[in-house]
């Protein structure tokens, strides 16, 4: 933790043959903050503590980490391998972003310095009294290199600020999010591979049934041949190339303060009512007009998303399937629904895919995009396994140790 000295002001004034040491010695007795500068010779280091600006850089080690990483590497072999016929996207949410009640209210993003004006005045409210608010959703396009020690940060990024209210990130959203942009990027030929990597969030989770739900979704409307989505280990999310445009955002929103507009008086007493996110959808369900106005009232600081939201449709495998039936007890029940995701999907911890079958009697896939041989010649990515070598020079583990908990600890994957 920090440390902390001072040095007290003397009431009376010292006799003159002491010499009372300035602030830069004071600051030259301690060690360099930078110990490979020119400035560091100049320090005595007789006191054992330096200046040092806390970094965010730690990161919680999982079990599951190495696993997910070998994953990872047989995603980008595999886009490698059929890079022509490979769309690759890495997505993720950046943090909210606040929108000022009346006054302008800073983005929450480190400033830097800015150019301005001379009789301007830079500055922006900064507290978390506001209620509404965006956030930025960052689908990023990786063009696929030649070879595995090449660059995957290269590509394009599309940014959708989505309004948290009405719009919050949910599976079936993100879906749409990514059909729209790949139409946008694509058109008209879209690639017949989908090759999807997230975070393990509860929007992008392959775990759950309503990120398969909207997976299938996206397999079925876009005509992909096989889609494949793969997940970071938890509190490994700074894999997620996506990561690396974040910073990049940050420098649009440095220095910017944004506030909605004022709604009629009537409707701003109905508002100011309502604390928290669920009060406020509450009183929008009883008030159309409150809906209505709170969304007019950030059009000038949001991007709103295609009005196809909320389009895709999963009615062709199951008829009775709803849009709100996302919870495994209801998804169980569906036994066209889990035929199909038997013939044609696997499901794993960390990873979610599709592939269309060839069965003449299937009416949901579509014809094959993809040349037959290359087709063929495409399987679903494999569960990364212990070395022939390991396992070999491995002892056998107790049967013990075979539980949920204890299972991580003892297997290293090559």
């Amino acid at each position: 933790m920090p440390l902390a000295i001072s040095i007290p002001k003397y009431n009376s004034p010292l006799p003159t043959n002491i010499a009372l040491p300035c602030e830069e010695w004071i600051c030259l007795q301690f060690w360099p903050t930078n110990p490979t500068t020119a400035a560091a010779i100049h320090y005595t280091g007789r006191f054992n503590i330096k200046y040092q600006v806390q970094a965010r850089q730690l990161r919680k080690d999982h079990p599951d980490a190495h696993y997910c990483a070998c994953l990872f590497q047989y995603l980008r072999e595999f886009a490698i391998l059929y890079r022509s016929h490979v769309c690759f996207i890495a997505a993720d949410d950046k943090h909210k972003i606040l929108i000022g009640e009346g006054v302008p209210t800073s983005t929450g993003v480190r400033n830097k310095k800015n150019i301005v004006s001379t009789n301007t005045v830079l500055v922006a409210s900064d507290h978390d009294f506001t209620k509404l608010s965006l956030t930025p959703s960052v689908t990023f396009f990786i063009d696929i290199p030649e070879s595995i020690e090449h660059s995957f940060y290269n590509g394009k990024v599309f940014v959708s600020y989505k309004d948290t209210l009405f719009q919050p990130s949910t599976a079936i959203r993100h879906s749409t999010e990514f059909y729209n942009a790949i139409q946008s990027y694509y058109e008209p030929n879209i690639p017949p591979i989908l090759c999807l990597y997230t975070d393990g969030g509860p929007d992008y989770r392959t775990t759950f049934g309503s990120v398969q739900i909207s997976l299938l979704c996206l397999f079925l409307r876009g005509n992909f041949d096989i889609l494949i989505a793969l997940q970071t280990a938890p509190y490994h999310s700074w894999a997620n190339p996506a990561e690396r445009i974040m910073s990049i955002i940050n420098l649009g929103l440095q220095g910017v303060a944004i506030m909605r507009d004022e709604m009629s008086s009537y409707l701003e007493k109905i508002f100011e009512k309502a604390d928290t996110l669920e009060q406020i959808r509450e009183a929008a369900k009883k008030n159309q007009d409150l809906k209505t106005e709170l969304e007019n009232c950030i059009c000038n600081v949001q991007q709103l998303l295609c009005a196809r939201t909320e389009r895709l449709i999963i009615l062709s495998i199951d008829k009775t399937l709803k849009i709100s039936d996302t919870t495994m007890d209801i998804l169980s029940k569906k036994t066209n629904l889990q035929e199909f995701m038997r013939t044609h999907c696997q499901i794993r911890h960390y990873s979610f895919q599709i592939k269309k079958c060839e069965n003449a009697d299937c009416n949901v896939c579509d014809t094959i995009r993809l040349p037959q041989d290359i087709f063929n010649g495409i399987s679903f990515l494999p569960d990364p396994v212990l070395a022939q070598s390991a396992m070999l020079n491995s002892e056998r583990a107790p049967s013990t140790i075979f539980v949920n908990t204890k299972v991580h600890n003892i297997i290293q994957c090559f």
